[in-house]
């Protein structure tokens, strides 16, 4: 544990003094890679979709759908930092995601960050969802005392923002740019670090402790770890959550509609718009791809989508396993993607496919590992 500490009156008091400026990144020292991500990034708002895909399993089979049937595989790739401490055993997606970037596609991070029940015994229960779900495995870890100096949440806290540090620093000696999302879908009352009232209301307790979590955040990787490869994410999904703007670069959306649909999702897009400061918006994460002739007529520039993994992309038999074709190969979900219009998305010029990345060389790049070694095997 360091004895450095943020100054919060300080930092928010230079963030006020900063004009928000949309076309430039908040970090004030990129690393040329980050800067050149970003300027593409630039180039592609409102001009193109950029396709992505989160992963959670090993094999990543939903890689096997979308290659299977287009012929191509989604630019973005999502990881989660959500086993790095060793409180999610089995989880660690650290190493794929330095295999992907090195492949030179474009990596995006979150973080399910699993915190202990009690902090008597750190190494027992632990979970990101917070006590008031309805998920079997959950937290009661309070955020609002994780923000007061001298808890054990606290000193937690601290403790875990460094580790991930440490790992995105790994990153940046690898020339690895990282679009980093934390504390996603804050709005919500499911995760611990997120607003604690019920939906439509405010908790102004959790509230506060969550904005001062996100400048504690920012502030360490920013001013003590001295990142300069992060390129950065809100997804705070309301208006009374928001955040100074110098500190993020990009708007994130979480969409999940009740009955799946390709629509553009237009009054989500503009009410995310409405508080942003004309900072870029993303789908971050989402269970169905928007149509993008829906997205182009309505003016829903989404920058990119980031499907859900698991049976959001592949059928499965309702217990998270794969329904497998007659040449034992996954098969798309068509509550979520069927076949056609999977096809006419991934041939769309407006969509941006890893093979379309200007830096990407698939004959020295290869196809992921995972990909590349079962489609070797048939």
């Amino acid at each position: 544990m360091t004895d450095y500490r943020t100054d919060f009156e300080a930092l928010e008091k230079r963030l006020a003094e900063r004009p928000a400026d949309p076309g430039k990144l908040v970090t004030d020292d990129p690393t040329p890679n980050t800067l050149r991500l970003w300027e593409f990034l630039k180039s592609c708002y409102g001009k193109k979709y950029i396709s992505g895909q989160q992963y959670l399993w090993e094999d990543e089979k939903e890689d096997l759908v979308y290659y299977n049937t287009t012929g191509k595989i989604p630019a973005i790739r999502g990881y989660d930092f959500m086993g790095i401490s060793g409180l999610a055993r089995g989880y660690d997606q650290l190493g794929r995601a330095i295999d992907w970037a090195r492949r030179t596609g474009v990596l995006t991070m979150c973080w399910h960050w699993n915190a202990p029940d009690d902090m008597n015994d750190i190494g027992g229960l632990s979970s990101f969802y917070y006590k008031t779900t309805n998920y079997d495995r959950k937290t009661g870890f309070d955020i609002v005392r994780a923000m007061q100096e001298g808890t054990p949440e606290h000193d937690f806290i601290i403790y875990e923002i460094d580790l991930v540090g440490s790992a995105l620093k790994m990153f940046e000696q690898q020339d690895i740019p990282v679009i980093w999302r934390p504390l996603h879908e804050a709005a919500g009352n499911w995760f611990w670090w997120g607003n604690r009232a019920p939906a439509g209301q405010q908790d102004p307790e959790s509230v506060a402790a969550y904005k001062k979590l996100w400048y504690t955040i920012f502030d360490r990787l920013m001013n003590y770890h001295k990142l300069r490869n992060l390129i950065w994410v809100w997804n705070g999904q309301a208006p009374f959550m928001a955040v100074s703007p110098n500190t993020f670069d990009i708007a994130g959306e979480d969409i999940y509609d009740e009955i799946p649909n390709h629509g553009s999702q237009l009054e989500r897009f503009k009410a995310v718009s409405s508080y942003t400061h004309g900072k870029m918006i993303t789908l971050s994460e989402c269970g169905s791809i928007p149509d993008p002739d829906e997205m182009q007529k309505d003016g829903s520039n989404w920058l990119w989508w980031l499907p859900w993994w698991g049976t959001f992309v592949y059928d499965t038999d309702g217990e998270w396993k794969p329904i497998l074709d007659e040449n034992d190969m996954p098969r798309p979900n068509p509550k979520y993607m069927d076949e056609e219009f999977l096809k006419r998305v991934f041939s769309d010029p407006r969509v941006i496919t890893l093979e379309d990345l200007p830096w990407y060389d698939k004959d020295s790049k290869p196809l992921p590992n995972a990909l590349h070694h079962r489609l070797n095997k048939c």
